[in-house]
């Protein structure tokens, strides 16, 4: 795997340390909650590592976008519940309704690193965000405003999540999965400036910045175009008889 930089090359070296202790020590060890780049790092070195890797991503619950890698001994079962991942729901008056940012620049706002915050689903009432374990304590004794809004904190969460994310559905026809093609359906572009859009490092695909307009996108792939917003590459829905490919994206809203 290509590291864009030593900031990079530090982080696959962590992740590679974090799963050589586990199986020196026979002990569990966990990172930080990991961002779309990270992850696609941190999956590489699992990969690389080979199959006495014994590992398991977990955010705090099914379907987590940022997740903890855990490192395990060899021939350990993996299991959800030795993360150090801890629950907070987050209430406050309905007409009040923090959004994602005040609640997670209130929570940075504590001295908090972004690695010990999880995913922040926000509904109507209450917002769930799943943390760090070191720094659970912190937030329920000292978070009192999301913005301007008041907010009481308790520990645990409800048995019905908020939605992370809101979409709205984009089908698409496509020649092909490759970027350029990828940038131009979504973002209503011709094929070269959807090219020199990428060319210029305005895009970005599991938050890695790529400037070859050649890169093929894969289901699940999360790519965001500056100036025109973020979106999942969801799956191809089936093929014409010319070979054009109906897919489904969906525009983060």
């Amino acid at each position: 795997m290509a590291l864009a930089d030593k900031k990079e090359q530090a982080f696959a070296a962590h992740i590679c340390d974090l799963l050589e202790i586990a199986r020196k020590s026979y002990t569990a060890r966990f990172s930080g909650f990991l961002d779309a780049r990270q992850l696609v790092l941190a999956r590489g070195c699992v990969s690389a590592a080979g199959s006495g890797a014994e590992h398991l991503f977990f955010g705090g619950y099914p379907g987590a976008e940022r997740v903890m890698l855990g490192a395990f001994a060899p021939y350990e079962q993996p299991d959800e519940t030795s993360f150090p991942i801890v629950p907070l729901t987050i209430g406050y008056r309905a007409q009040d309704a923090p959004g994602h940012r005040d609640l997670l620049g209130s929570l940075t706002g504590l001295a908090i690193g972004r690695e010990a915050i999880g995913d922040i689903l926000v509904g109507g009432e209450y917002a769930v965000c799943f943390v760090s374990s070191a720094v659970a304590p912190v937030i329920l004794n000292e978070l009192k405003k999301a913005g301007r809004c008041g907010v009481r904190v308790c520990e645990g969460m409800p048995e019905v999540l908020p939605a992370l994310h809101r979409y709205a559905d984009l089908p698409l026809i496509v020649t092909s999965l490759r970027l350029d093609c990828m940038v131009a359906a979504v973002a209503g572009l011709s094929r070269e400036k959807a090219a020199q859009a990428i060319r210029s490092q305005l895009v970005a695909v599991n938050g890695a910045v790529l400037a070859q307009t050649s890169g093929m996108l894969c289901e699940g792939d999360v790519f965001s175009i500056r100036g025109y917003g973020k979106y999942l590459f969801k799956q191809v829905l089936s093929s014409t008889k010319k070979g054009r490919l109906h897919i489904l994206c969906r525009k983060y809203v």
